[in-house]
């Protein structure tokens, strides 16, 4: 549905957007997430032809959008829901209507149907202006599927809502989107909200795509460092392969030596990332699978969610997490040693030359 390649915007010597390659399969949803300043806007931009790249390829629906060609029957197929929802001093059936009424569309049918299925048609008559943010939010993304668009374009539109909100809005999108097949990249900061609509996703930071898959690789397999850190891998070790056998390689983190399942070999300087979920406290060295077993002290006990993290202290820094259950069954209080493990196919090696 959508083909970028070699697309590079240069807007100052202090940001370029600059893309090797990027797909969005055909009724699929693509998260791009990414910090503030990363380009997400930007890239979203250019697929809607309101920026023009200095070079490099954009098909949208097979045809080259930087071309000039055809570019207003390209547009009247797309929909862009903004982070806030710029609405018109007029009723909110006049609202969603609007589209079609550019259109020169007269009947009134497909907007009626968009106030139905974003629960809004209590609202018909009243005046936008007037309506609450989350309202709004409704009535703009009811505007944007009133042209029935084959590819939807969402830049962080859900910015300013409460939570309790949020998620019930999202939930609806989300089944709205699948069951039309829809297009669509979305594009955000927040983790969660990727998450909850993602068929695929990729990471973005300075203009440039770091990672494009599945969005359960992305997190627990990121490719670099940058990735890791923003994706909330809360261990980051240094490490070096001491030796390698078979799949399974030895690494030197400061006086330890940390297993792990790797195609790296002996000699690679690397990245070891774990994640929180994966490292199993206990009161006494237990007999486990797990290759990874040490002594460590609690440094610091927070608050986490609805979970606790622990920063512990092994020979290295290491993060776990823990109910509040665990966390009182187990009496864990700062200042104490305690055993942790965790298994060989839970660290993730990143080389650390590809960074």
């Amino acid at each position: 549905m959508v083909k970028i390649s070699n697309l590079n915007l240069e807007y100052s010597k202090r940001f370029s957007l600059s893309v090797e390659k990027l797909v969005i399969e055909e009724g699929k949803v693509l998260t791009v997430i990414g910090p503030n300043g990363a380009g997400k806007t930007t890239l979203l931009n250019v697929i809607a032809m309101f920026d023009r790249p200095q070079s490099g390829g954009v098909e949208v629906f097979g045809q080259d959008v930087l071309n000039g060609k055809n570019s207003l029957s390209l547009r009247r197929q797309i929909s862009f829901v903004f982070s806030q929802p710029y609405l018109l001093n007029k009723t909110v059936y006049e609202n969603v209507f609007l589209p079609l009424r550019l259109r020169g569309v007269h009947n009134g049918g497909r907007a009626e149907a968009m106030l139905e299925l974003f629960k809004i048609n209590h609202l018909r008559d009243s005046n936008a202006a007037a309506l609450s943010q989350g309202e709004k939010h409704r009535v703009a993304l009811a505007r944007a599927f009133v042209t029935e668009p084959k590819l939807l374009l969402l830049d962080e539109p859900f910015l300013s809502l409460d939570e309790r909100y949020k998620e019930s809005l999202i939930d609806e999108l989300r089944k709205i989107v699948r069951s039309n097949k829809i297009t669509s990249i979305f594009v955000t900061q927040d983790q969660a909200e990727a998450l909850s609509l993602a068929d695929s996703m990729a990471v973005m930071k300075d203009g440039k795509i770091l990672q494009q898959g599945k969005p359960q690789d992305i997190f627990t397999k990121p490719a670099s460092r940058e990735v890791a850190d923003f994706v909330g891998v809360e261990t980051i070790i240094e490490g070096i392969i001491a030796r390698k056998e078979d799949n399974l390689c030895f690494i030197k983190v400061a006086d330890k030596v940390l297993e792990a399942v790797s195609a790296y070999n002996a000699g690679d300087s690397v990245f070891i990332c774990i994640r929180p979920e994966d490292v199993v406290l206990s009161r006494y060295l237990e007999t486990t699978s797990a290759r990874n077993n040490f002594k460590a002290k609690i440094i610091n006990i927070d608050p986490w969610g609805l979970e606790y993290k622990l920063n512990l202290d092994c020979g290295f820094d290491l993060a776990a997490s823990v109910t509040k259950q665990s966390l009182e069954n187990l009496d864990l209080k700062i200042g104490e040693e305690i055993f942790v493990s965790f298994k060989a196919t839970a660290i993730h090696v990143i080389r650390r030359e590809a960074v």
